[in-house]
């Protein structure tokens, strides 16, 4: 299987071949049509083995073809990608730099502060949960977006606590939840992490 086979759009086809990447691996193949329908989908595989590219593969390839919620093409898409720790997210804005530089958005509670709001001005957005969980007065900044202000969130190591029934910042992705969510995991499915494959249903490899 070739991403040409995958029947992608010429600017992402470009994109790939300029980085040099020809063939898709295992999860990339299974997780690119199911996202592309709008269902929320978990994927599980080990670290090194292209989850951070897949999202941009898939990030990308909305991006170009304008594919938002309302699908009528009118605007691009406002995707948010989302971790537990400040180095998984620098790591994945850093690994996104192929996107126009005004596309994309690293949030912090500092800037927030600085700015007297959570900014809107881009399409790509990196935050960390705990960013999204402070806020003046207990009142968490995530709730300063629109509940359907995202077409599109990453989850990144969904098994530690955004999608357990447990985890302190579940309510983010249900507030979020008219988007459509991709988990990522290098964690299989265990007893200690079942809510996770609940949320997104079983996962896709």
């Amino acid at each position: 299987m070739t991403f040409d086979q995958l029947n992608i759009n010429s600017p992402l086809a470009r994109a790939l071949e300029d980085l040099g990447y020809t063939h898709p691996t295992t999860i990339q193949h299974r997780v690119f049509p199911i996202v592309m329908s709008g269902r929320d989908v978990c994927g599980i595989a080990q670290t090194g083995t292209g989850k951070t590219f897949i999202a941009f593969q898939i990030a990308w390839k909305l991006f170009q073809s304008r594919w938002n919620l309302s699908k009528d093409g009118e605007r691009r898409p406002r995707i948010l990608f989302l971790a537990d720790r400040n180095i998984l997210a620098d790591q994945a804005f850093n690994a996104f730099g192929a996107f126009p530089e005004d596309a994309l958005v690293r949030i912090t509670p500092n800037d927030i502060r600085r700015k007297g709001e959570v900014p809107m001005n881009g399409s790509i957005f990196f935050a960390i949960f705990q960013t999204f969980m402070s806020g003046p007065n207990d009142t968490p900044y995530y709730g300063d977006y629109p509940s359907d202000y995202f077409d599109f969130i990453i989850i990144d190591e969904c098994h530690r606590g955004g999608s357990n029934d447990e985890g302190n910042w579940r309510g983010i992705l249900e507030y979020f939840s008219p988007a459509v969510q991709l988990g990522l995991t290098a964690t299989p499915k265990r007893k200690d992490n079942i809510d996770t494959y609940k949320y997104f249903g079983e996962p896709v490899y």
